[in-house]
């Protein structure tokens, strides 16, 4: 996520997700991390091929992880996957309730590319849902050597 002026991942009108569960301090079993995974892919999302996280799962279409792993307990793991930024409000919601069936924290990254007007487009969604946004968030400036394309 923290390169997308470099790799380009996350286009305009999308959201890349991260949902870091177990930090701070308290660590997670991955059977809560299944548990949000599981709830995240009812939307349809597809999880990001290279993040170890995803690895661990048994069937990525639905977040299901392997069995033998699920006991096991980190300090923390990240799922990723981009949306739309039209189904952030529904995210936003799953993430709501799943925060009540599991046995510890996770925090919410979202990327996006800047507006052509200079506005952050996740920004409104994020208020709307009654969520707070961290106001020491990461800005790349492109400043990077792209290796995608623009579409045009």
């Amino acid at each position: 996520m923290k390169t997308n002026d470099v790799t380009g991942r996350f286009k305009l009108g999308e959201a890349g997700v991260g949902i870091e569960v177990g930090r701070p301090t308290t660590g997670t079993r991955l059977r809560d991390v299944e548990t949000i995974a599981m709830a995240v892919a009812r939307l349809g999302v597809v999880f990001e091929k290279i993040n170890p996280i995803t690895s661990m799962m048994s069937d990525p279409k639905a977040g299901k992880f392997k069995e033998e792993l699920l006991n096991e307990k980190v300090l923390s793991a990240i799922i990723e996957f981009s949306v739309k930024l039209e189904q952030l409000p529904e995210l936003f919601e799953s993430l709501k309730e799943v925060s009540t069936r599991i046995d510890s924290v996770f925090s919410l990254d979202l990327a996006t590319r800047i507006a052509p007007d200079g506005s952050v487009p996740t920004d409104r969604y994020v208020r709307e849902a009654g969520l707070w946004i961290a106001e020491n968030g990461k800005t790349n400036v492109g400043l990077g050597r792209p290796r995608f394309e623009e579409a045009r």
